[in-house]
């Protein structure tokens, strides 16, 4: 059976259910895992496997842990879980896990995320050099337990802040998806706070896998997360001084501005989760950052968590004592436009040629490529993810916003006709 190339992608597996994602698909990269792990592991013991609440979820794990069982691996199957859960499964348990999640894509995607012990990524087109060979099946089969993480990942966040500071607080609460919502519940009980829909101090929306948290003010309204990023780099850096800082070549400038102010290290990254954690892993960071939401921790191994953020919102909250609003004018410095994405499968054609238009500028092709002046930088660059060209814009008023913006997309519309 031929397997589109397609769905293996820079840091995970994603596509299509049942087209070009099927359960004879995750039969085989259930086996090629296996095999993988028996190779590049001394220690293999077992497999965490965990799911999302997306209707082919179930139907792809129990596919991906027949054919790891039939390679010979044994499986810890943890059920519907957050994508942080396996996280916490595979650093704290020492263990190779997988979460079968397409994150944000639409309902009809779906996908592996795999690593080895200890949150480790690896390049998953190494699953696809072994799906490819002719192997004969293991002789000895692999069993599964299944068992949950619940009570040893809730202890586990908690731990990551100081509950004895949170302070009772009312706040709003989006869950997207089964799985954050029964975990969450579990960890608010044990918090003063209180879920409302009116007179909170912050709202907080996670999505249906719970790695990404965004945040909106006692108003209403919606936060940027790089700003969030910035004030969670001020809590860290006042714990951690001269600490490092890893965020995203697309991450506002106020982060690296807060970095300086507190003494803090900044080091910039490709947009990615397996470039963002393997970094913050490499250089021993406290704080990773992506301007989607996503926040890394250290005391996470490395990885990123919506749960923990909102853990963080709250004692950050609880120490200041003032609004979310008022901390949040503190860093609003630069105006930016919502990350635009253009269809489009040739991108580095279109990239190169914009790329003709600033000749002479400060240029960096650390992640597409990123283009910095005295009044504004702006980043283009492919999607790890889907067929698309992402733009990213930020500059110090919105006439100069507004100007390279609409120049910009005229330049890339004419490119791609």
């Amino acid at each position: 059976m031929s397997i589109n190339p397609s769905i293996f992608r820079a840091y995970d597996i994603r596509g299509i259910y049942p087209g070009e994602l099927s359960e004879k698909v995750a039969y085989k990269i259930g086996r090629a895992f296996a095999v993988y792990l028996k190779e590049n592991n001394a220690e293999f013991s077992k497999i965490v496997v965990g799911h999302d609440a997306r209707i082919s979820s179930p139907i792809l794990k129990r596919a991906f842990i027949e054919g790891a069982v039939n390679e010979g691996a044994n499986i810890w199957d943890i059920g519907l879980a957050t994508v942080d859960m396996v996280y916490f499964a595979s650093g704290f348990f020492h263990l190779p896990a997988v979460m079968i999640t397409a994150s944000h894509n639409s309902k009809d995607w779906n996908g592996f995320k795999l690593m080895k012990n200890d949150v480790d990524f690896f390049p998953v087109k190494d699953l696809e050099a072994i799906i490819s060979e002719e192997r004969k099946t293991s002789q000895e089969r692999g069993a599964v337990t299944e068992e949950a993480i619940k009570s040893d990942y809730i202890s586990h966040v908690l731990e990551v802040v100081d509950t004895e500071k949170i302070r009772p607080m009312r706040i709003a609460i989006d869950v997207r998806s089964d799985a954050v919502g029964r975990i969450f519940k579990s960890i608010v009980e044990k918090l003063p706070v209180e879920i409302s829909a009116e007179h909170y101090h912050f709202g907080c929306a996670f999505d249906s896998d719970g790695d990404r948290a965004n945040f909106t003010d006692e108003k209403g309204q919606a936060i940027n997360p790089s700003i969030i990023g910035a004030l969670f780099t001020k809590y860290f850096l006042k714990k951690n001084p001269y600490g490092k800082i890893v965020y995203s070549a697309v991450v506002g400038k106020i982060v690296p501005d807060v970095i300086g102010v507190y003494n803090g290290e900044a080091i910039r990254e490709k947009v990615g989760h397996s470039f963002i954690e393997r970094r913050l892993k490499e250089v021993g960071g406290i704080l990773g950052i992506e301007a989607t939401g996503h926040y890394y921790f250290k005391k996470n191994f490395y990885a990123d968590s919506g749960i923990i953020s909102f853990l963080v919102m709250l004692e950050i909250l609880s120490n200041e004592k003032k609004s979310l609003s008022t901390l949040v004018g503190e860093f609003t410095k630069y105006v930016s436009i919502p990350e635009m994405n253009f269809r489009i499968e040739q991108s580095e054609e279109v990239i190169k040629k914009v790329a003709q238009n600033f000749e002479g500028y400060d240029l960096d092709w650390l992640d597409g490529l990123s283009v910095r002046t005295p009044d504004f930088w702006l980043n283009l660059r492919p999607s790890n993810t889907e067929p698309l060209l992402r733009l990213n814009i930020e500059s110090k008023s919105e006439i100069i916003l507004n100007r390279v913006k609409t120049d910009l997309v005229s330049q890339i519309h004419s490119f791609i006709i």
